[in-house]
């Protein structure tokens, strides 16, 4: 483990030092994760997510919500966010999941659907779909994963349209039996109307971190239900 945390500081220096010579478009984004265990197909996931240009620009986010374990491959879940800062829009958003995982030999493929409901103070609603497919392989130095997330307003039908996408590469190390950390790279798009600039771009550096909670792990709740 302290062969990967050393590394890992260095690199979160450079980053960091790399970050504040470029300008409002580069974030730092430090991600906290939570599943805690309800029982063996019910689970309460919460994270806690704070990103900063390191010039005053400021966003927090707070989500939580209930996930359904309804087959070993398929998860549902749904819940609300609420984010708010110096330089977003104050916005509640409940929200909606599919998650697919599978697994071809040591290739895991994820796919996750969201379905988005944006409710901001004196404004319409906005409605999207975010998909999310990520490939996930380990290897010595971690599990490194690629994806990509493109973010569809679904507002109405003359009105659907790709608004943003963005694209992952990371790498993820357990750190304990229940604890695993990822630093990520994102590249962030923005398509706007004009001719002159198609769209905006945002560079993320992503910490996060992804704790489970068995709170009641050793009780007969968390036991799978042996075939008859």
């Amino acid at each position: 483990m302290n062969r990967f945390i050393i590394p890992l500081s260095l690199l979160i220096v450079l980053l960091l030092s790399t970050i504040t010579s470029y300008a409002q478009d580069n974030i730092l984004w430090l991600h906290y994760f939570n599943s805690y265990k309800l029982t063996y197909k019910f689970s309460v996931d919460s994270d806690i997510g704070y990103r900063t240009d390191l010039f005053g620009q400021e966003r927090w986010q707070y989500r939580s919500g209930i996930k359904y374990q309804a087959t070993n491959n398929l998860q549902l879940r749904a819940g609300v966010m609420y984010v708010h800062g110096n330089s977003p829009r104050t916005e509640f958003r409940p929200y909606q999941d599919i998650i697919i995982n599978n697994r071809i030999n040591s290739l895991i493929i994820s796919n996750r659907v969201r379905f988005e409901q944006q409710v901001f103070n004196n404004a319409p609603t906005n409605f999207r779909i975010r998909y999310n497919p990520t490939l996930k392989v380990p290897t010595q130095l971690g599990v490194l994963s690629i994806g990509t997330e493109p973010f569809i307003n679904t507002n109405s039908w003359d009105e659907i349209r790709i608004t943003s996408n963005r694209i992952y590469f990371g790498v993820s190390r357990n750190m304990m039996k229940n604890t695993m950390i990822t630093l990520q790279y994102i590249n962030e798009k923005t398509f706007t109307s004009s001719e002159i600039s198609p769209f905006e771009q945002t560079h993320f550096i992503r910490l996060k971190i992804d704790h489970k909670i068995h709170p009641l792990e050793s009780k007969s709740l968390f036991k799978r239900k042996k075939k008859r």
